[in-house]
């Protein structure tokens, strides 16, 4: 496993609740509460949050989540958030499918699709504000297993290229093969076989 790679799995798991937190609704500012105030540390939180905020939210989530199941009709969610690097919340609410036996917990797999791309890119900008890699890093120098149809695209494909879909590989490329079952390490090394478009001048 990659470093590049040990990055977006260890990070990914402190960004899974980020959106239903934000997503609460909050009282407007009265002039009790604290100001919102840039951190020293980029990495730090840029809200200091009011005392015993995060067990309020914490309580509120399993009635939140009951509602946006109720709204939205979707059968069932998982709800996890990680606070200065410790879980503090965990649990499963509902079914997999809609009239079929089978509770979701905190260890159901969900196919993210596309979200994916958000939540990747949001971790690794993290590692780069941290100056662990860059935007212009190549991801070979990464992922040492990836080939593409051009030597020279291989070697100079960076983070920044991928995630702004202009390696020139084709739309959704590696899909299919995973689809039918073959695993990441086996997507990557057949990569070579997809025809690339223009390196940098085209996006898919």
């Amino acid at each position: 496993m990659s470093r590049l790679t040990r990055i977006v799995l260890a990070a990914a798991a402190s960004l899974a609740m980020a959106g239903a937190l934000v997503g609460c609704s909050q009282p407007a500012r009265n002039s009790d509460q604290p100001e919102i105030t840039a951190p020293e540390n980029p990495g730090a939180s840029a809200l200091v949050l009011p005392k015993g905020s995060i067990d309020q939210a914490v309580k509120a989530l399993p009635d939140l989540a009951k509602r946006v199941m109720q709204e939205s009709k979707i059968p069932g969610m998982a709800v996890a958030v990680v606070h200065d690097g410790k879980m503090v919340f965990a649990r499963g609410f509902g079914v997999k499918k809609q009239g079929e036996p089978g509770a979701i917990d905190p260890y159901t797999v969900f196919q993210l699709a596309s979200l994916s791309k958000s939540v990747g890119a949001t971790v690794v900008a993290t590692q780069v504000s941290q100056s662990v890699l860059s935007w212009d890093t190549p991801v070979v120098q990464e992922l040492p297993e990836l080939t593409l149809a051009d030597p020279w695209v291989t070697a100079h494909a960076t983070v920044g290229d991928f995630y702004a879909h202009r390696t020139g590989l084709p739309r959704a490329a590696g899909d299919l093969l995973e689809d039918i079952g073959y695993d990441r390490d086996y997507v990557l090394s057949h990569l070579k076989y997809e025809p690339l478009s223009p390196f940098r001048t085209s996006y898919a």
